[in-house]
């Protein structure tokens, strides 16, 4: 199972990001969300998105793969 981790930030597409979330988990993936500005992201759309995670408290090294959704200003 690899670990995942996908940073969100606010202007984040929320497709990208929500969808590639949900598809891993259920393939059995250990996915973690983690918030690079707030608490809560604001996505592109408006949607509010609440991440697993702070990214501050994030350990890269501890993950295989990281995931970077779109967003104009999520990215």
């Amino acid at each position: 199972m690899a670990k995942t981790l996908v940073p969100i930030a606010d202007g984040v597409e929320e497709m990208e990001a929500v969808i590639i979330v949900d598809t891993l988990r259920r393939a059995g993936w250990e996915v973690s969300s983690a918030g690079v500005e707030a608490q809560i992201v604001t996505a592109s759309r408006g949607v509010r998105l609440v991440p697993d995670v702070a990214w501050e408290i994030v350990k890269p090294e501890t993950f295989d793969i990281l995931v970077i959704p779109g967003g104009l200003d999520g990215t």
